[in-house]
């Protein structure tokens, strides 16, 4: 009888006289606790894969809703101003968080200029070395506040005109004074406008001669300061960015106009509207995708699909506390909760809505307050801040609760999806020496039947043996 061995590893003679087969020890090995226990453990490792994808979902949705949360934490959300001019070529505004709403007039007789020292054209390529040492004193002054600068340069014989302009350059940020090259002519400009006094002087004529820089070979252009009106009140500054005039306000002069130009800033609405739209959208996302992993389906149908996270305690206790602080009646100390403006649910399957001509209104009536109402904040003598408060820094607390995962502080996902792996791989570990200790039985099984097979062909043999002789026998005493 020929044997032959098939990829399991079992001969192909098995069974042939006990009836024993590769599948009935598989039927064996099946039966088996070991088999069982390795199978279930499988199967938690799929359940475990699809809970950790979908709190991993869960998470990025939070994210997405958190970041949300957070716009409305900013000044910029409720106090971003909308800037008009009524002729833009003469000037401009714009204004901070800080800037009140209003509505100026202005007319520009003068704008500001910068000093200038012009040199006379230098002959010598602005590449090739002057031969000239010495120092080059740069001196500048403002009346309007007596103060003075003085710099000196050291002016080597390989420098060329174009490394004289780069050593002055490389001091500016001390002398106020900025050279530059025009047609090989220096050029020495005051950074600041205003009428400032720009002198050069050296310790020798030669270097002032070969730098176009002589007293009798210089153009000096004296800056002026811009000179405007603004609501009537007459102003005058070293700049034509004016800064400093009304809180939070930024007014850039680009024209004289004796013209009055209107100007105004009025609160920007559609921000806070569009932050506030999108966080209910996002939480109506979140929430929707909450429900899908709770759900229970319908326990009476054979067939029941529930959600890969039902009965999920840590799930279920997010959702609550999202549903509740959402459409809490808490007012953060204001006049205000979420319903007054605009935030309110709409079904009975929890759906929120917005109502953004409600929000709007309210936006319109007193924006302090619906700014204290969604976040307020103390902060301590260095700036860092002590105490939150309000609609969004709850909502935002109690997401980074879930979110957070940081060395010193895991939020509740991060232990969650940690667990997941983890169990995954002791499972793993675990299905490893399940099989390791199936294959042991099957190759004991294999062994006794094959053992059994052999013996029953040998009986066999033998028993086709006796009967023969007996069968000779029988025939030699009949002749």
């Amino acid at each position: 009888m020929t044997s032959v061995t098939t990829t399991d590893g079992i001969s192909t003679t098995l069974g042939q006289y006990s009836g024993i087969t590769a599948s009935t020890i598989e039927s064996l090995l099946q039966a088996d606790s070991s088999y069982v226990a390795r199978t279930k453990a499988q199967t938690q490792i799929t359940t475990n894969s699809s809970q950790q994808t979908a709190w991993g979902d869960i998470k990025s949705r939070l994210t997405n809703f958190l970041t949300d949360v957070q716009a409305l934490e900013s000044d910029d959300a409720f106090n971003t101003k909308v800037a008009t001019t009524s002729d833009s070529s003469v000037a401009s505004i714009s204004g901070t968080s800080a800037a009140d709403e209003g509505t100026y007039s202005l007319s520009v007789s003068q704008l500001a200029t910068n000093t200038k020292v012009i040199g006379s054209q230098v002959s010598t390529d602005k590449d090739t070395a002057l031969g000239i040492s010495g120092t080059l004193t740069l001196n500048s002054s403002d009346s309007s506040t007596t103060t003075a600068t003085s710099v000196d340069v050291a002016i080597s014989a390989t420098d060329s005109l174009s490394n004289v302009v780069d050593k002055i350059n490389a001091q500016t940020n001390k002398s106020g004074v900025k050279a530059s090259l025009v047609d090989n002519h220096l050029v020495l400009t005051a950074q600041t406008a205003g009428a400032k006094t720009l002198a050069v002087s050296a310790d020798s004529d030669s270097v002032l001669s070969s730098l176009g820089m002589s007293s009798d070979a210089t153009t000096t252009t004296t800056g002026k300061t811009a000179k405007f009106q603004l609501d009537g009140v007459s102003i005058e500054r070293n700049t034509n960015s004016v800064s400093d005039a009304i809180k939070g306000v930024t007014i850039n002069l680009s024209k004289i106009s004796s013209d009055a130009v209107t100007l105004s800033l009025t609160n920007d609405t559609s921000k806070a509207t569009s932050a506030v739209s999108t966080l209910v959208s996002q939480y109506n996302s979140l929430m929707g995708l909450i429900s899908d992993d709770l759900d229970v389906g319908d326990p009476s149908s054979s067939d029941n699909t529930q959600g890969t996270l039902v009965g999920d305690s840590e799930l279920t206790r997010l959702q609550s506390q999202l549903s509740s602080l959402m459409t809490s009646s808490a007012t953060n100390g204001t006049a205000l909760n979420a319903s007054k403006l605009g935030i309110s649910i709409t079904d009975n399957d929890g759906t929120v809505g917005f109502d953004a001509d409600k929000f709007k209104a309210q936006l319109a009536s007193d924006p302090d307050a619906v700014k204290n109402f969604f976040y307020q904040s103390t902060k301590s003598i260095t700036g860092t801040t002590k105490s939150e408060s309000g609609y969004a820094a709850s909502l935002g607390s109690l997401a980074n609760n879930y979110l957070s995962d940081t060395s010193t502080n895991k939020g509740t996902i991060a232990v969650k999806l940690a667990g997941y792996t983890t169990s995954t791989s002791e499972l793993n570990d675990q299905i490893k020496k399940l099989t390791t200790a199936l294959e042991a039985k099957k190759d004991h099984y294999v062994d006794i039947y094959t053992r059994l097979d052999t013996a029953m062909m040998k009986a066999e043999t033998q028993l086709s043996y006796v009967t023969s002789l007996t069968s000779s026998t029988s025939s030699s005493s009949s002749s």
